[in-house]
């Protein structure tokens, strides 16, 4: 209770729905139309909504704009009655504390009198509401919350009115603590309003004393140069500063748990007069730069240590004690530097480099180094972890970045570390060809233990001879993203029927992600069947099947350790062609036996799979590994 206090809701609602064969709303249920348009953002909020719903790309969430009146029913399960509106009763403005009618009274008089054509009107009414806001007397904690979230909300609104631009931003977007930057303050006063820049404060270390009145819509530019604090953090996200568990982070500092990002340690104060108000504005040093297609482009200014080092895989695996090259990739984020790679395994590795020590210039420059790793016959599964060491300091932070056009730019500082795995695993030795899909690193997997891995593009599945594979796979929700795969589908049934294995790994089977080609030799159909739960009971109703018992043997052993799901989107209303051979469920959850079906079609194999192998492969689990090799095994029908 030391962090937060007990509160409870006043009422508990169920969004009923009408869809399908199923109405759970009713005429006396309260509603609101979500289908209204507001004219101040030229959009109805179905509009909104469909945006949002749209930018959830990794799931396939795009979705159509909806226009016009759109009814939703609420139906109250707990608490308070209310009979035309779901805040019926709540006070959910300054009148819900007694005294305080004025600054209730204020903001309305402001709503009225703002003319959007002459925003700066509004200052003096704003100023006002402010200072009424920061007199206020915090009486309890629910005032003291209120006083502090309104004056960061009315400090935006008087900005925005009163045409204020600040901001500070830096040619390079990496900073090393100790070391020195140069950015630039930049600030125009785009209105008529009165307003004086008094002291500019950076990064808490050094202030700039002035009394300057911003000219209306005159750009005032200032360019410093600062020393970063040798204790200054780095920029990781603050829940994966720490090792955690599966599932559960860990943060040191409670006071930061649940905040979305972390809060800048590198921000700059202005202390700002508009009228007769002095108040202070922060600003986070940012990156900006001039894209010439995209244009104008921010990013925030990242703090790295002076190298990174990264590991070209999360896992290796090995089937054997024959060594692997592994390389290492080693970024320099300052300017000359040098030193030298250390690394350590788990027991019953043997890792050995020739060349450890390097030299790199300039800031941005790389070196890649390569080790040989191997396991002996005492090798159990462990870890291989790399450092550098630079006059010495130790420095062991890999850096992953995440880059898409409708996120916030995003990377992640974690220790250079990979997994070593052995599997004993016996496999043929064959050719796959591969179908890409949505995205999954199975390749990769396939790869480390001994295949030949082609992908298969279009011009190859029209033109090249099929036969020379002994299995094709095809990728997570291929046939959701690859049209052409129909025009295929005869292809592939003659690949299967004259001696192949076609495993196909999962797809989605809905009105957003439908099946655009037959998959299977015989029908079947893909469902919303999965299984969540990773330790999820797995039942072998076929234990005869060659596929679980060659070339590998597999046992419930195989299904230990598996990582978040054991799998999705099962098949279900089989033709009788397919054989089963699990059964399983998460708890209370009805049982299926839809997560792996193969069916014999001519001299070859046909196999849907809702396992997770997309997840497990390259998670390193050994069963996964086993039981994937059976399926690319499975031996010609007579």
């Amino acid at each position: 209770m030391k962090h937060v206090q007990t509160w409870q809701a006043k009422r508990i609602f169920w969004n009923t729905f009408n869809f399908g064969t199923t109405n759970t709303t009713a005429s006396d249920q309260l509603k609101i139309d979500v289908g209204v348009y507001n004219p101040l953002l030229g959009k109805s909020y179905g509009e909104i909504a469909a945006e949002s719903r749209s930018c959830h790309k990794s799931q396939g969430f795009g979705s159509a704009k909806q226009r016009g009146s759109n009814i939703e029913y609420f139906k109250v399960l707990k608490g308070d009655s209310a009979k035309s509106d779901l805040l019926e009763g709540i006070q959910t403005s300054w009148l819900r504390f007694k005294g305080l009618e004025k600054i209730e009274s204020l903001i309305n008089e402001a709503i009225q009198k703002f003319n959007p054509q002459n925003p700066e009107a509004s200052v003096s009414s704003i100023v006002t509401i402010y200072k009424q806001i920061l007199s206020l007397q915090e009486s309890n904690s629910e005032i003291a919350y209120w006083k502090k979230q309104k004056l960061k909300e009315t400090e935006i609104l008087l900005l925005a009115c009163s045409g204020l631009w600040i901001e500070t931003f830096s040619p390079e977007y990496i900073g090393i603590p100790g070391q020195e930057i140069t950015f630039t303050v930049q600030l125009v006063n785009r209105n008529k309003n009165s307003v004086k820049l008094n002291k500019i404060s950076y990064f808490n270390q050094s202030d700039t004393i002035t009394q300057l009145i911003l000219k209306p819509n005159e750009l005032y530019s200032f360019k410093r140069r600062e020393k970063l604090s040798e204790a200054l953090a780095y920029s990781s996200p603050y829940w994966l500063n720490e090792e955690h568990s599966t599932g559960l982070y860990t943060v040191k500092n409670t006071d930061l748990i649940g905040k979305p990002e972390n809060e800048s340690d590198k921000k700059i104060v202005f202390n700002i007069s508009i009228e007769d108000l002095t108040f202070n504005v922060e600003r986070n040093l940012m990156h900006k730069y001039t894209d010439p297609v995209k244009g104008e482009i921010y990013r925030p200014f990242e703090t790295l240590p002076p190298v990174t080092v990264n590991i070209t895989e999360k896992v290796f695996v090995f089937t054997d004690n024959k060594p692997k090259t592994i390389s290492f990739v080693i970024k320099a984020n300052s300017n000359n530097i040098n030193g030298k790679l250390e690394l350590k395994g788990s027991d019953g590795w043997i890792i050995s480099t020739n060349q450890s020590e390097f030299k790199l210039s300039n800031k941005g420059d790389e070196a890649i180094i390569e080790a040989t790793v191997s396991a002996t016959k005492n090798a159990s599964n462990g870890f291989l972890s790399a450092a550098v060491t630079i006059n010495n300091q130790t420095y062991s932070k890999s850096i992953k970045r995440i880059e898409y056009d409708h996120i916030p730019y995003q990377f992640i500082l974690s220790e250079a570390k990979a997994g070593l795995i052995y599997v004993d695993l016996k496999k043929t030795e064959i050719n796959i060809g591969y179908i890409a899909g949505a995205g999954d690193d199975v390749v990769a997997c396939l790869k480390q233990i001994g295949y030949n891995v082609n992908l298969l593009t279009d011009e190859l599945l029209t033109n090249e001879n099929l036969s020379k594979y002994s299995a094709i796979v095809t990728g997570v929700r291929a046939y959701n993203t690859n049209e052409r795969l129909q025009v295929h589908y005869n292809k592939l049934m003659d690949y299967v029927k004259n001696g192949g294995n076609l495993v196909v790994q999962y797809n989605t089977n809905n009105r957003i992600g439908p099946v655009k080609a037959k998959i299977g030799p015989y029908p079947f159909t893909i469902s919303r069947d999965r299984v969540t739960d990773e330790k999820a009971e797995v039942k072998f109703i076929n234990d005869k099947h060659i596929a679980l018992n060659s070339p590998n043997k597999i046992t419930n052993k195989d299904f230990e350790n598996w990582i978040q799901e054991r799998g999705i989107y099962f098949a279900s209303e089989l033709d009788k062609q397919y054989e089963t051979v699990f059964m399983m469920n998460d708890a209370n959850e009805k049982s299926s036996d839809g997560s792996l079906i193969i069916g014999k079609y001519g001299k070859g194999n046909f196999v849907y799979t809702g396992l997770a192998f997309f997840r497990e492969l390259p998670a390193g689990i050994p069963g996964a590994y086993r039981l994937f090799v059976n399926l690319l095994s499975l031996p010609q029908n007579k």
